[in-house]
């Protein structure tokens, strides 16, 4: 999908029970862009329409007669901003009307597969069913089987001949667009241009019976429309392009996971990336900014060399299909035997290629499936695994409780309420030397775990080779990389390159240089949660994806921190923590249940919800208590260098790009990020351990008041009503200093 515009193509494709001839459909549609696909004479019965499934176009909607017969589908891409409100198909398969949003305004698609003879009952079953369920703007687009003007649109076999005469059904059409005031789009676009779009061999005649139309209030929006050629069906496609705003896509570049399996390009990449640091890395010039040059430059060679080989690849389909279109206007203008006759060959020359090279496909993915046939591994994990819905979000309240539905503006309802999550307490970004002494006097009070001299040396020492590519190795080379896009495979394939260059990098970010602005930009992916109001920001998850080179160094300083977490971290808290497991604390809660049964110990088990806590906790709280639990300044300093003015972007498709600043929290989707929460949770779980005030479980001399994963934190609490007065306090004094803060509606 290209910038602000709608791709629709209409195609009578004769039939696609063939799996050959899904897979060169689905080729050329992709190679054409294609956001909209209106496919007529499909021929799948109804039992088998989830043949027509492709994970580029999740939305299908298909009309089948139940026996191979007629058939009508409508296919819309996956990035395209459509949005189901209805749909409406007949029985016989004739055609489809699927009303929605297209970007923010009402239409009504209508895919519409005519019959051959003069049927003024389905003429008018169309009209009533329309009148019934089209509300909005109309696109309609269909094998009508019928011309909208027989003198221009239809064909003579000699020059000889009289002028075609309309036939009925072309009456019958003609009428049919008098009173739906429907515009023909080729026609208009095209005014004084003969153009056809079926070869009908028995009389030797071409026709345009295949058509776009649409409402009078579209027609300002309409770029471009053109006829295609008559290739692999025996019908040519119609393209029509549409300007719409509110209809940008949600592309960002991403390195795509076979780009790297091409060795020859590899090989090229190489080349480029070693010349760019040896004439870039003269000093001159920070290594931060040459780092996010390179990026740049990089992308931009990818791009290029991917394009060249793309256009390479498809020479000779290109070559056939300018010679066939040739052919095509010249067989048009002046019909013979001769003519027609090369017109075949040509055309059967490109079928052949096309159909080859789809046979070379097919024949790779029955071998990888016939070799996986008995295997439990990733093919069938796929293969059972739930498709995903689509999460498309398409409208929100605001603050009022209007509905927004415009992409912009449904983004900034979510910027508006992120930034606020990420800045909850103003005041304290930078904190102020009254806050600073809260967060002292509050660690002072109790006493903290402190790292040793040995332990300080392993977190301060330098960022090392080894240490890099032990992260990079460890890395999934299919997730989703952050806004540069560039993935894990990047960093995997030129690691004897990029590594030395990480390792220069991430010292020098250590060392006080912070990284590149754009390094620290992440893009806010937000997923709906089961059950919740999705009308609310609330109701849905954000998912943050960072660029690899900030989780790789993250990474590193993680693997070197997590052997040390033990030491400092008391047993209670077994979330995250190396060679700690869940089923310990579960144990404890069920054996503390049948002790205080059994013992008749008024007691209570409460258990504490935190309200977004890896979001809430404060920065100033969190480098404080580093400096009070011994890290040395080196580790300190490389940890801040993560939340150096972080951005991030919520990913909404069909919106601008708007970051936001963050200034607390740890970050999502960040390697050190569990590590560091555990920490900062620390300082409660002691002052709760350590209170005369607040009484816990006691066996055998030894208590027991606290369980904690992570933020699911379980008290054991006896003499609950002291006890409980005595938490309430605590946990006021630990969120005014740290941002936590328990979510009491729970």
């Amino acid at each position: 999908m290209q910038p602000n515009k709608v791709m629709a193509l209409s195609l009578n494709v004769k039939g696609l029970n063939s799996p050959q001839k899904r897979r060169v459909l689905f080729r050329d549609l992709r190679r054409k862009h294609v956001d909209i696909a209106f496919l007529q004479e499909t021929r799948i019965p109804r039992q088998d329409s989830h043949r027509l499934r492709d994970p580029r176009f999740s939305q299908v909607f298909s009309s089948c007669a139940l026996n191979k017969q007629n058939g009508v589908a409508i296919l819309i891409h996956r990035n395209c901003l459509f949005t189901k409100h209805d749909v409406h198909t007949d029985i016989a398969g004739r055609y489809v009307i699927l009303s929605g949003t297209l970007g923010t305004r009402p239409v009504t698609l209508v895919n519409v597969y005519a019959p051959n003879i003069p049927d003024k009952h389905f003429w008018d079953a169309l009209q009533a069913d329309l009148d019934r369920h089209a509300s909005g703007e109309i696109l309609m687009c269909g094998d009508f089987n019928a011309v909208p003007c027989p003198a221009v649109d239809r064909s003579r076999p000699s020059a000889n001949q009289t002028p075609t005469v309309g036939s009925r059904q072309d009456v019958l059409f003609g009428s049919f667009l008098n009173q739906r005031a429907l515009i023909d789009v080729w026609r208009v676009s095209h005014p004084s241009t003969k153009d056809f779009t079926f070869y009908s061999n028995p009389h030797g005649s071409y026709s345009r019976i295949d058509n776009i139309l649409i409402s009078p209030s579209l027609l300002p929006w309409v770029t471009a429309a053109s006829i295609g050629v008559i290739s692999w069906s025996d019908h040519a496609n119609v393209v029509m392009e549409l300007g719409l705003p509110d209809c940008s896509p949600a592309w960002n570049w991403r390195l795509g996971s076979h780009t790297l399996q091409d060795a020859g390009l590899v090989r090229e990449l190489e080349g480029e990336l070693e010349a760019y640091f040896r004439d870039n890395v003269t000093g001159d010039i920070s290594f931060s900014t040459v780092w996010a040059a390179h990026k740049a430059v990089m992308r931009g060679e990818i791009i290029k060399k991917v394009s060249y080989r793309k256009r390479l690849k498809l020479q000779r389909v290109l070559e056939l299909q300018h010679t066939l279109r040739a052919q095509e206007l010249e067989h048009k203008t002046t019909p013979s035997q001769e003519g027609f006759d090369r017109l075949q060959g040509t055309r059967h020359a490109l079928n052949r290629l096309l159909l080859d090279d789809v046979a070379k496909a097919m024949t790779w993915s029955k071998r990888r499936f016939y070799e996986s046939a008995n295997k439990m591994d990733t093919l069938l994990a796929r293969q059972i695994r739930p498709r995903p819905p689509v999460t498309r979000i398409t409208s929100l309240k605001d603050s009022a409780g209007r509905p927004i539905k415009s992409p912009q503006n449904i983004k900034r309802t979510f910027t508006d309420y992120y930034s606020s999550l990420y800045n909850h307490s103003p005041l304290h970004s930078p904190p102020t030397a009254s806050h600073l002494t809260d967060i002292n006097s509050f660690l002072s009070s109790v006493d903290l775990p402190k790292l040793s001299s040995t332990q300080g040396l392993a977190l301060a020492k330098d960022f090392t080779l080894e240490e890099i590519s032990e992260a990079i190795a460890s890395l999934k080379p299919n997730k989703a990389p952050g806004p540069d896009g560039y993935t894990a495979r990047y960093y995997k394939t030129f690691f004897p390159i990029l590594g030395p260059h990480l390792v220069t990098l991430f010292n020098a970010v250590k060392a006080g240089n912070p990284f590149p602005s754009d390094s620290l930009l992440a893009s806010l992916v937000v997923l709906p949660k089961p059950g919740k109001n999705l009308s609310d920001p609330s109701g849905y998850r954000p998912i943050s994806l960072l660029n690899l080179d900030v989780k790789i160094y993250a990474k590193v300083l993680a693997t070197r921190l997590n052997p040390l977490l033990p030491s400092i971290i008391h047993p209670d808290q077994v979330g995250f923590i190396q060679g700690r497991q869940a089923y310990e604390n579960t144990r404890r809660a069920a054996g503390a249940i049948w002790h205080l049964e059994k013992e008749g110990q008024p007691s209570l088990l409460l258990s504490l919800d935190a309200e977004k806590a890896f979001d809430r906790i404060e920065w100033p709280f969190l480098f404080t208590l580093l400096e009070h639990m011994s890290f040395p300044p080196e580790f300190c300093s490389a940890v801040r260098a993560l939340y150096h003015n972080p951005r991030a972007d919520v990913s909404i498709p069909g919106s601008q790009a708007a970051p936001f600043s963050i200034h607390n929290g740890t970050r999502q989707g960040c390697p050190l990020s569990p590590l560091l929460f555990a920490l900062t949770l620390e300082p409660l779980l002691t002052h709760i351990r350590s209170s005369p005030d607040i009484k816990g479980m006691t066996v055998q001399d030894s208590s027991f008041k606290v369980s904690a994963y992570a933020d699911d934190v379980l008290l054991t609490l006896t003499s609950p009503e002291s006890s409980l007065m005595a938490t309430s306090t605590l946990l006021s004094r630990f969120s005014a200093v740290s941002g936590f803060r328990v979510n009491l509606a729970k």
